[in-house]
Parts: structure tokens; C-alpha cells; sequence
């Protein structure tokens, strides 16, 4: 067994020191390297890191947000917290996966095996070929489960019973309340292979659960909205990127969530009391928007940027048309920042398609780089 591998099971008072010396405040500062817009989301999900890692109390977080607020982009983030760390070497068998794998749809049958099958996979990479069944099992108990479209499997669908989507929050509930659960795998002892049962203890794990829950929005808006309910949407004063002002009312379900909404839902009462947080993900409005645009190191314009290097030219966005895009990106508020990728790209794509064409730039004399500049006037024609 070499020197590393030992740090995986059996942890020195160094080792454990440092992971005790990582506070929340530090990963929340990680976590915002990659993800722009969700300060609230990160302050929960920092805190249950820092829980999982120095063993303290479960910190099983549950995500809600439309479709590109960034559930799958923390989930990601997370696993890339625990692969830059080197502290957290013992905690980096994450694995993300898609709620319907985890059930028999033909049988009815919830299968846990399919779960620690990935965070066994994951759990190789780290220990080599030949881990005994203590490593194994000391791996996967540290393991993150990242289980994504868990909205998907309500108890209700269309207004019928769902039976699937009860065996699967039955199914993890269990696993979240922390169970003891024989894994069938291959070990090794010495010099050979053999098939053994470990017993996998997943109170030691940590779940983080996503979801868009698409219907739950028009739900709570329709509650709130009734008359006689004493709630009513905000109203705010919002600058525009030209400089002026308007006056907007949206819904923010972070605002009037309750928990009988998510019962009413179709999610289990049971199964939602294993979180200890549901967090309600921040729509993203143009000024975050273009900060995604501007920052993000897989935004749009980033990747744009890095092909036109490829080209030699230097691809340069004003503040102002960045302004504007985000602008139009927000209209599309249940896409969130998967809205930036088609508003820009169809202002781009004729340069990415003709870069030396008539809407392009010109190749420079001298033959040195050439730079292309998307100005608000480009991005006001495409809007036109």
C-alpha cells in the first residue's frame, strides 16, 4: 500500500488539520471562481462542503431553479472544489447523475446499485488498479452524490399517481437518513482478486439534488395571485443598459416558497425533511447576465474569443452591447444563461462564418493581429 493511498483511509492529524482549516468563507470563494449570480445558493452549498468534509452534521442540499440558473454548473463546481484542493484528495468521488437512473422504470424498482456503481468508478481513479475492500469502502463513504432532474420524478404527474417517482424518494430518503447497504464488487488482497461484499455506510455521504420544478412556478404564482391570498409580486425600478429606467414586476420564487407548496407538488414530506437546505436559485437578471457574459470563462463570448485567437484576431465586446445581449437574454427569464449562448451567437456567427468578409475586418498589412470589435450599433441591427 503506498503513502498515498493511506492518506485516503486512514487520515494523519496534519491532513485533517488542514481540511479543518478550510472554512466556508473560503469555499464559498472557490465556488464563486465558477459560478456567477448564485452568492446565496453558494453560502448553503459552502457550508454543507465543509460539513460533509470535517464529518460534522449531514448537509444534503436541495436545488431549485429554471433551466440555466446553474444547479448542474454547481453540482460541477463542486466536484472541481474537491480536484483542486489537495486536502480534499479523500472526497473527490463525486458523481453526477440523472434522477431516472435510479429506478427501473419497467419494474418499478429503485436500484441503488446504479449509484455506487459511478461513485465506485469515480473511487478507482483515486486509489489505482488494485484497492483492498477498506480503501473502497472508505472512498465511496466519502463520496457526493449529485442527482440532477429530481423534479422529473414527483409523486404526481399530470395530475395522476406517479409510482416511479415514489419508489425513487422512498429509495433515497432511505439512503439520505443513512443506511447500511451491501455493494457487491471486486477487491484485491495481496497479490489477488476477489469478489466481495462491502457495506457501504451512506449517512457518510453527502446528496445534492437539482431540479427546474417548471410547474411548481406557475403554482406559487397562481397561489399568490388569487385574490384574498395577502401576497403580491414586487415591483422594482430597473436601469436599462442605455440608461434608462423602467419599472418591472417579477416573480421571484425565492420570495413566496412554502414547504406545502413543495407537498402539494408531488414531493414527499419525508423525503424533503433529509435536506438540510432547499435553496431556491436567483433568476438571472441582465446585470448578472452580463457579468456571466463578460467573466465566465465558458461563456459565450469567451469561446468566441478563443476561436477567433485561433484565427489571429482579437475579438473585443463594448460594455454597452454586453449590456444589451444581457438585456435580451433576461426577456427569456426560464433559460436564464443558456439564453446569452443564442442571443449572441446569432450576432456573431456571420464573423465566425466570414471573418475577413464584408461584416469581418480587414487583414492588417503588416500581417499582425487583427482585432474585431462588437459594438452596441452591430448588436442594435441584429435586434431590429
Amino acid at each position: 500500500m503506498t503513502a498515498e493511498r493511506r492518506t485516503l483511509t486512514v487520515e494523519s492529524p496534519t491532513v485533517a488539520e488542514e481540511i479543518a482549516a478550510i472554512t466556508p468563507k473560503d469555499l464559498f470563494a472557490e465556488l464563486h471562481r465558477g459560478v456567477l449570480g448564485q452568492d446565496r445558493a453558494l453560502r448553503f452549498v459552502a457550508v454543507a462542503i465543509y460539513k460533509h468534509t470535517t464529518g460534522k452534521v449531514s448537509g444534503n442540499i436541495l436545488l431549485i431553479g429554471n433551466s440555466g440558473t446553474g444547479k448542474t454548473t454547481v453540482m460541477n463546481n463542486i466536484q472541481r472544489v474537491y480536484d483542486t484542493i489537495p486536502a480534499y484528495r479523500a472526497f473527490r468521488a463525486v458523481t453526477i447523475l440523472n434522477a431516472n437512473l435510479l429506478v427501473e422504470s419497467e419494474r418499478t424498482e429503485f436500484r441503488p446499485d446504479r449509484m455506487f456503481t459511478a461513485v465506485e468508478q469515480r473511487a478507482r481513479t483515486l486509489l489505482g488498479e488494485r484497492p483492498t475492500a477498506a480503501e473502497l469502502k472508505e472512498a465511496m463513504e466519502r463520496g457526493t452524490v449529485c442527482v440532477d432532474e429530481i423534479d422529473k420524478m414527483s409523486t404526481v404527474v399530470a395530475g395522476k399517481p406517479n409510482p416511479i417517482g415514489v419508489v425513487l424518494q422512498q429509495g433515497l430518503l432511505t439512503l439520505m437518513e443513512g443506511e447500511k447497504v451491501p455493494y457487491r464488487t471486486h477487491v484485491w488482497e495481496g497479490e489477488r482478486e476477489r469478489e466481495a461484499t462491502i457495506e457501504i455506510d451512506t449517512g457518510r455521504m453527502m446528496f445534492v439534488c437539482g431540479g427546474a420544478f417548471e410547474g411548481l412556478y406557475d403554482q406559487v404564482l397562481n397561489r399568490v395571485s388569487r385574490p384574498g391570498s395577502g401576497e403580491r409580486v414586487k415591483s422594482e425600478a430597473v436601469k436599462t443598459a442605455d440608461g434608462g429606467v423602467r419599472i418591472e414586476s417579477r416573480f421571484q420564487l425565492a420570495d413566496f416558497l412554502k414547504m406545502k407548496d413543495m407537498f402539494e407538488y408531488g414531493m414527499v414530506p419525508q423525503f424533503m425533511a433529509r435536506f438540510d437546505k432547499v435553496v431556491v436559485m436567483n433568476d438571472l437578471g441582465p446585470a448578472v447576465l452580463k457579468e456571466i457574459l463578460l467573466n465566465s470563462y465558458d461563456s459565450p463570448f469567451r469561446r468566441s474569443q478563443r476561436y477567433f485567437e485561433s484565427l489571429g484576431i482579437d475579438l473585443e465586446l463594448d460594455d454597452l452591447a454586453a449590456g444589451l445581449i444581457a438585456e435580451q437574454a433576461a426577456k427569456e427569464n426560464r433559460t436564464g444563461a443558456r439564453a446569452l449562448r443564442d442571443v449572441f451567437s446569432e450576432i456573431v456567427n456571420p464573423v465566425e462564418f466570414d471573418p475577413w468578409g464584408p461584416e469581418g475586418v480587414e487583414r492588417p498589412p503588416d500581417g499582425g493581429r487583427a482585432t474585431l470589435r462588437i459594438d452596441a450599433a452591430r448588436v442594435r441591427d441584429y435586434f431590429r
